[in-house]
């Protein structure tokens, strides 16, 4: 006998639990008659289960104790053969390989079992169908789809139906007088509403005028909305100067940001609103005025209104009709056709002829733009501007895009419905798990960064990564 080998055996033997345990599957070996042999420590951490308290249990009392719900011991013992089962083990989806091991009579010892942690795959494929049928109705969306009719005549795009029912509501309120509270994010068009609420109330052909109150020194707030009498102040014009509400007499006044209104001045603005007229720094005169109030803020004003930093009457009063302005990221279905929309306007003005492949499309549409319809058109702008080329990939993108959305540049997702009949399952699960990998590798730029984000060991990107150049 060799005595080389028979140490090399022993080896292999004394460390054969801790080599069990190095496997990134789950392992749970069973005797023939169903006793618990082994269980490595990825089963412990998926079932929530020590191994004390399973070890020389049968799989039937464990069914009994819920361990498991379906058991695959004696279909492999009575089978001799692989089976599979797919189950939900401690909250998580999981594949079962139940794989016979035979001894000297050729009967089944023992059944060694692999156990695979899918929940993973299972939120993805779900997110991949999701994202397949937003590409289909934008693709659909694509191919009728003309920016000079979207692109509304006060600047707005409206596709989506949020959007669609923000412009019947603008449509109901715009004839009348009544104030207007629009909410929203910082970005998502507030003033664009605005300005097209203006174009379509009886006032079209008078003043729109449009006050940042966020941008004005809280000493001049009061001089700047209601004007001065002449020499009021130290510095004063000896002829006085009108303020907003009377420059906007007759017309609109758009109060932008209106929730960083000092309160002092919260109070007198509501006192102008209600009694049409105002009263100029310095003087006691009062000025009557004809003006319509749109203001508008990206803060919740009932909670400003709790807080005591907004006046209840104020609030009260500004709310007559309130338009909700959703953030880009709600509103999917109109980020699109703002592509479209901004792209011929920056190549008209340029002289340009860029344009998105697929891949790059859909990386702009699942991004979760947070600076919303400002930031995309900030972005189209700056890619028109720096592009040398027509065609911009998905690569061509800032870095901020990489891993919005896992797709090679020939436009296709990760899993595409074509491959569907060409492809076994766990062929095109690979290939998701390779292009996530990618993507995580070069938005985060190490193998470790990318490991941590996606919760995984170095030592399995790296074997996954060796096994695509393979």
């Amino acid at each position: 006998m060799d005595t080389f080998s028979d140490d090399k055996h022993l080896i292999i033997t004394r460390h054969c639990k801790s080599i069990l345990n190095l496997i990134p599957d789950a392992v749970y070996i069973s005797s023939r008659d169903g006793k618990t042999l082994f269980v490595n420590h990825r089963w412990e951490d998926l079932s929530g289960f020590p191994a004390e308290k399973v070890l020389d249990e049968n799989v039937e009392d464990l069914v009994k104790k819920g361990v498991f719900k379906q058991i695959i011991n004696p279909t492999v013992v009575s089978t001799g053969e692989v089976a599979m089962t797919v189950q939900e083990l401690n909250g998580r989806n999981v594949v079962i390989n139940g794989n016979p091991v035979f001894g000297e009579n050729n009967e089944v010892e023992m059944v060694v079992t692999f156990v695979r942690d899918i929940t993973a795959f299972n939120h993805l494929k779900k997110e991949i169908a999701t994202q397949k049928d937003l590409i289909s109705s934008y693709q659909k969306q694509v191919a009728s789809f003309d920016p000079e009719v979207a692109f509304q005549d006060d600047g707005m795009v409206a596709v989506g139906k949020h959007s669609l029912s923000l412009l019947k509501k603008i449509e109901t309120i715009a004839p009348s007088d009544a104030a207007v509270l629009i909410l929203g994010e910082t970005g998502v068009g507030k003033d664009v509403v605005a300005q097209r609420i203006h174009r379509h109330s009886q006032r079209k052909n008078k003043e729109y005028l449009k006050v940042d109150c966020s941008a004005i020194a809280e000493t001049l707030i009061e001089s700047e909305l209601f004007g001065y009498a002449p020499g009021a102040f130290s510095g004063a014009s000896i002829k006085g100067k009108k303020g907003y509400f009377e420059q906007a007499s007759g017309g609109t006044l758009f109060l932008d940001e209106i929730g960083e209104l000092p309160l002092p001045m919260q109070t007198r603005l509501l006192r102008a609103i209600q009694d049409q007229e105002i009263i100029r720094v310095g003087s006691t005169q009062p000025i009557p005025i004809d003006v319509r109030i749109i203001a508008a803020t990206n803060r919740d004003l009932q909670d400003a209104v709790n807080e005591g930093a907004f006046r209840s009457d104020l609030y009260y009063r500004l709310k007559v009709a309130v338009l909700n302005i959703r953030s880009l990221k709600e509103r999917k279905d109109d980020i699109l056709p703002l592509i479209k929309v901004f792209l011929k306007q920056k190549n008209t003005r340029y002289g340009k002829n860029v344009f998105f492949s697929n891949c790059a499309e859909q990386k702009l549409i699942n991004y979760e733009w947070p600076g919303n319809v400002r930031e995309l058109k900030n972005t189209i702008h700056s890619i028109v501007i720096m592009a040398n080329k027509s065609l911009i990939k998905a690569v061509d993108l800032p870095k901020e895009f990489a891993a919005s959305f896992a797709c090679d540049d020939s436009g296709n997702p990760a899993m595409n419905s074509s491959e569907l009949g060409k492809k076994s399952l766990k062929s095109m699960l690979q290939d998701i798990e390779k292009n996530i990998i990618n993507d995580a590798i070069s938005v985060y730029g190490s193998i470790g960064k990318a490991a941590e984000v996606l919760q995984i060991n170095r030592s399995t990107i790296f074997r996954k990564t060796r096994d695509q150049k393979s």
